[in-house]
């Protein structure tokens, strides 16, 4: 097992350095001069900085150096979790992050939560009468929701409960209170339970169609029986699935976040983009990416501890691909 876990951590943090060093590339060769948005946004309206303030810039945020140095300094500077300045405003990217990861931590919690308690009790009454009525209607409901884009559920759910019927605002801020961020919370959720659900009515239905299920029956044990053991034994590769769900539940929080005015991780990323101010999506870039990558070493890590078949394979593949270098 230990050598398993370390395994996943070398391929996690290789994973790492690869989605910064693309992100970094990309923001290079973007058009746009992080000089000039800094100084005066989109340039509208405000006179041209002089030449003599550009270069000043410049060498104050180290964009004279060359692209390797200039990556490779802020890749030893984040062992330290220092994320370098803002080109927007000059605080430290830190500061900035910490500020607003408390909201999609959040947001993105509240989803998960919410996308398994829908999940599980319609997975099992999905199992329970398969082909029904119910069966039917929440499959196809669940494979619009899982299908659509985050945004448009959201401005779907806009429209109908806040415009429509007035029940919520149509902005998540400090006046609307709780009720702001049920539309955030059910957009996410919405693009996670149809998965679960299926997940859940699969287990359940393989427990109820075995031949343990049907001697247990016949010797007067109810069906309600079979399903709660048929949940218990499904609990760990259950908790490895919404693991899963976790880089699909960060990639719309951006989109989301943006929608319903969260002042969030994703609308600060959103922001930063337009800006070209490279260090904030980087530091928001590793703090995604590592939220992705843990969630898939401790999903593997899961699925290795109630399945021991799985970690074996795994280390199978490994030492034969090691055998066949010469």
């Amino acid at each position: 097992m230990l050598g398993f876990l370390l395994r996943r951590l070398v391929v996690a943090l290789a994973t790492l350095v690869g989605v910064l060093t693309l992100v970094f590339a990309l923001m290079a060769v973007a058009p746009g001069d992080p000089a000039r948005l800094a100084a005066h946004g989109t340039g509208r309206g405000v006179a041209a900085p002089s030449p003599q303030a550009l270069d000043a810039f410049r060498t104050t945020y180290g964009l004279d150096r060359p692209l390797p140095a200039r990556f490779g300094l802020w890749l030893l500077h984040a062992f330290t979790l220092d994320f370098g300045r803002s080109f927007q405003d000059g605080r430290e990217v830190k500061q900035r992050i910490v500020e607003t990861i408390p909201a999609t931590l959040a947001l993105n919690a509240g989803a998960l939560l919410l996308a398994i308690l829908i999940a599980v009790p319609c997975g099992i009454g999905s199992a329970r009468h398969p082909g029904g009525a119910f069966d039917r209607m929440s499959g196809v409901l669940f494979d619009v929701t899982f299908a659509a884009p985050s945004f448009v559920i959201g401005m779907l759910l806009l429209l109908i409960f806040a415009v429509r019927l007035g029940w919520a605002p149509l902005f998540a801020d400090a006046e609307s209170g709780w009720r702001g961020v049920v539309l955030p919370i059910a957009t996410l959720a919405l693009a996670s339970v149809g998965f679960l659900a299926r997940f859940v009515r699969s287990c359940v239905l393989d427990a109820l169609r075995s031949t343990a299920a049907l001697a247990a029956r016949a010797r007067g044990e109810g069906s309600g029986a079979q399903i709660a053991r048929a949940l218990r034994r499904s609990a760990v590769p259950f908790a490895a699935m919404a693991a899963a769900l976790v880089p699909t539940a960060l990639s719309g929080s951006v989109l989301v976040e943006r929608l319903f005015a969260i002042r969030g991780s994703g609308g600060l990323l959103a922001e930063a983009v337009f800006a070209r101010d490279t260090p904030t999506i980087l530091g928001l870039t590793l703090f995604v990416a590592a939220a992705v990558v843990l969630a898939s070493v401790l999903s593997d890590l899961v699925a290795a501890l109630a399945d021991p078949r799985t970690r074996d394979e795994r280390s199978q593949r490994t030492s034969g691909r090691a055998r066949s270098v010469p």
